[in-house]
């Protein structure tokens, strides 16, 4: 976002990280918590350490003297921004949404969920500007906060590569073999790998020869069968396992997500960028980043791995059809999915401030 903001003409000025000094108290009282399997306070949002982060802030924010405060994901200090200096609060979703949907936020204690409320709470009310890039988040804040819908707006994020693929190499076309799968997500549970691999074994058991990548976690105990490939890390700041991951991007042919909780899902741009259709859950802000019939197919939360299994074996046996879904799947990069359209929109909505 802040080389987005940058590259639009902005000087941006970075006045973090801020300063809690009673923070490291609490994620030590934090980790006792969860290993007692007590109700978790959440660290950030305890009141001493929120006390300290906006003090810091709003000192720091006097002493730049800013004509516009941007503060993505900042509601422990956005909401103490000294008036008078305009705000624009960016997030992925409002407390109200994830409390109990998103796993770092279940279990939350009572002090927790009520400090969080009244962050979220505050800093909506104090900004001049509210940006989601969910359709899900934004009528949250209208409908749970009171925000002013005038004051909030939809503008999706892009994907967070460092070199954009060429079109024309993403779309070239498809070389011949199975049909192959690519799952990449952090937490092998939340994200579903289980039933990423359940959808492999229905696809083969159907006579579809098919291969799937999980790349970024590993399961909890175990797993190996014909046509599965598991890549626990790839580091995106080392130049050779970033280049690994973009080359699992081209050869693959359906990007796999059936995911249980999500705000957005930046690896769906970044699917997009290379020309792959996403096949994923309609669960949270999802919806947002994967369109239905233009770089994605969207299937119930409930879906099971026959519901993936069916449409993925559906277009796959369509070439046609699939060729055309590759290309509007870039089309969808170039037009929404990018941060420099991001960076654009923002400009100039902060230039109306």
């Amino acid at each position: 976002m802040s080389k987005s903001l940058a590259n639009e003409g902005n000087d941006v000025i970075h006045i973090g990280p801020l300063s809690a000094p009673i923070l490291p108290f609490y994620k030590a009282y934090s980790r006792l918590c969860r290993a007692f399997r007590r109700q978790v306070l959440s660290p950030v949002h305890a009141g001493p350490v929120v006390a300290q982060y906006s003090t810091d802030a709003a000192r720091k924010i006097r002493a730049v003297s800013p004509d516009v405060v941007f503060a993505p994901a900042g509601s422990t200090f956005a909401w103490n921004v000294p008036a008078g200096i305009p705000l624009v609060y960016a997030s992925d979703a409002t407390f109200r949404l994830i409390e109990d949907y998103h796993p770092n936020y279940r279990n939350l204690s009572r002090a927790a969920r009520e400090t969080s409320e009244r962050l979220e709470r505050d800093t909506i009310a104090r900004a001049d500007l509210i940006l989601y890039p969910s359709q899900w988040a934004a009528e949250s804040a209208v409908r749970d906060y009171g925000a002013d819908p005038a004051r909030v707006h939809v503008v999706p994020w892009g994907a967070n590569l460092e070199e954009i693929p060429n079109r024309s190499s993403v779309l070239e076309t498809r070389k011949p073999g199975p049909c192959r799968l690519l799952f990449i997500g952090a937490n092998w549970e939340e994200k579903g790998a289980d039933v990423a691999v359940e959808t492999l074994l229905e696809l083969r058991a159907r006579g579809l020869e098919t291969e799937l990548v999980i790349c970024g976690c590993t399961p909890p105990k175990r797993v190996s069968h014909d046509g599965l490939t598991i890549i626990p890390y790839l580091d995106k700041n080392d130049r050779e396992q970033r280049e690994r991951l973009y080359q699992l991007y081209r050869d693959t042919d359906f990007f796999l997500l059936p995911t249980r909780a999500d705000c957005y899902g930046i690896v769906f741009c970044e699917a997009a960028a290379h020309g792959v259709l996403s096949v994923a859950p309609a669960t949270g802000g999802v919806p947002s980043a994967v369109r239905e019939g233009e770089n994605g197919i969207l299937v119930p939360p409930s879906a099971t791995k026959l519901d993936y299994a069916t449409v993925i074996s559906k277009i796959f046996s369509d070439p046609d059809r699939l060729e055309r879904l590759r290309c509007s799947s870039r089309d969808a990069f170039e037009a929404r999915l990018n941060w420099q359209v991001w960076g654009q929109r923002v400009s100039d909505l902060i230039q109306r401030l």
